[in-house]
């Protein structure tokens, strides 16, 4: 089997398995062939793709993480505000995924539903319950770890839905009203005794940095239970790996390195490196582009060959790439495979590329090395002006042009980032967003952060993808 985007399923295509609305009910039964009022169907339940049979893929097996009806009756709790249900759903959760012994996640099984909010709830209990695994929970830590991931974004269903799917950047009170949902879900069990300590703390404190940057509290990593940690991690891995109004999904690939590059400023590297022992970066069934640009299918992956999979090519010849003769082969993107030809992708990239209205992004930092690196990471999405210190970024802003997003470095001889950031939020009635640039997420990061009502701060040395998503995030909404 494969996976393909909905878009590209054809009539006469063959389905592998039941596909099944909101509520449980079967929409188009499994192992059948296609019509074309079943895929108009499909696509009305919002599914972004399907999994097929093909004779490319016919000895592809993917099994599903939990059975699609678990998965149905969990959404169903969540969606129904079903505490005592989402209890049971949880402790099955459990049963299911231990009873596999080694399990390996693909993002695709987790990504079919469109109604984000309670699939969300689901995929979170199941990656938590992995990191779990992976972190030797018994069954009663488990249990509870995943009955807080089911109920850990209840109180967003207080919040309309055109808020939550709106497809550009939130206005700052719709944003505050997001930010409160942790706050919402905890009001809604915080009373019940039959729910654990750890589970109420970890709904409240889900959305917690381990640098103390999160909300509600600003809580950091070391007063924070390793409940939250998960739960943080889950949520923010399966907001990446998931298609919004707003934003084209990550690969787990992608996901995988924003992950790591926000690793003890956003996220708990421990239980990063939990999550992803189970998650193939690039999952069975996917299609991929190869460096010499043969494209195929990924038949396996798994263990410590978890970046160079077996590939099915096109013509169905095999290509293992763990092999010495295919080390030169790099796997230069990951996509659902189309009958569109590789020129044709990427002549419409250029396309956008080049009709794009790009935004302005200013760097201030003293150090040329440290301008030229984030230049090279920015250019290609952004229009970029530099400057060495925070007098010339001011007076370029007064006599040319406010740009749409200012980085800049704490540590600079002339004007400091505080100085220039407190100058800039004067004179704009802080109409420009601002990240400081530093070394080390210390008390003084962090308190000017707080002070000149910044968007946070990058830190030193620079990752790539952490990098572009950062500032990808202040052009769009929140994860």
């Amino acid at each position: 089997m494969r996976y393909v985007l909905l878009d590209e399923v054809k009539p006469g295509m063959v389905s592998t398995g039941s596909l099944y609305d909101y509520y449980g009910e079967v929409i188009v039964s499994g192992k059948s062939e296609l019509s074309q009022d079943d895929i108009d169907k499909i696509k009305e339940y919002g599914y972004h793709g399907i999994y097929i049979n093909d004779d490319l893929s016919a000895d592809i097996d993917i099994e599903e993480v939990i059975s699609p009806s678990l998965r149905a009756e969990g959404l169903s709790c969540v969606r129904s505000r079903d505490i005592d249900g989402c209890k049971k759903v949880a402790k099955r959760i459990v049963e299911q995924i231990a009873s596999k012994g080694k399990v390996s996640i693909d993002m695709t099984d987790l990504r079919t539903y469109d109604n984000f909010t309670y699939a969300h709830s689901v995929n979170v209990a199941v990656y938590s319950c992995v990191i779990g695994i992976g972190l030797h929970y018994d069954e009663n830590a488990l249990k509870m770890l995943v009955t807080a991931a089911l109920l850990h974004d209840l109180g967003k269903l207080s919040i309309p839905e055109d808020i939550i799917n709106k497809p550009g950047r939130l206005t700052k009170e719709e944003y505050n009203l997001m930010r409160k949902h942790p706050v919402l879900s905890y009001e809604l069990i915080k009373d019940d005794p039959k729910i654990a300590d750890e589970v109420k703390e970890a709904v409240l404190s889900h959305h917690e940095n381990e640098d103390g940057t999160g909300y509600p509290n600003g809580t950091r990593g070391d007063k924070q239970s390793d409940f939250t940690k998960i739960l943080h991690v889950a949520d923010v891995y399966d907001a990446l790996v998931s298609e919004r109004p707003y934003k084209k999904p990550y690969s787990p690939y992608e996901a995988a390195e924003y992950m790591m590059g926000g690793c003890g400023i956003l996220f708990n590297q421990r239980m990063v490196e939990a999550l992803l022992d189970f998650v193939s970066l690039y999952p069975k069934g996917t299609g991929v582009t190869l460096s010499d640009g043969r494209a195929g299918i990924i038949v396996e992956n798994s263990g410590f060959n978890n970046l160079r999979p077996i590939i099915r090519l096109l013509n169905g010849s095999t290509l293992d790439l763990t092999l010495k003769r295919n080390l030169s082969l790099t796997i230069v993107n990951s996509r659902e495979l189309s009958g569109e030809s590789l020129e044709s992708l990427e002549k419409k990239r250029k396309i956008m590329v080049e009709n794009a209205n790009k935004k302005l992004v200013m760097l201030i930092d003293d150090e040329m090395s440290h301008l030229n690196i984030l230049g090279l990471i920015l250019e290609e999405q952004y229009l970029i002006v530099a400057f060495r210190n925070g007098r010339d970024a001011i007076n370029y802003i007064l006599e040319k042009k406010k740009p749409d997003l200012i980085i800049c470095d704490l540590d600079m001889p002339i004007m400091t980032g505080e100085e220039t950031a407190d100058e800039i939020n004067e004179m704009t009635d802080f109409g420009i967003p601002i990240l400081f640039v530093a070394d080390d997420n210390d008390d003084r990061t962090i308190s000017a952060c707080k002070e000149f009502e910044t968007k946070g701060y990058l830190l030193r040395p620079y990752n790539t993808t952490y990098i572009k998503t950062e500032v990808g995030k202040i052009f769009s909404s929140n994860l």
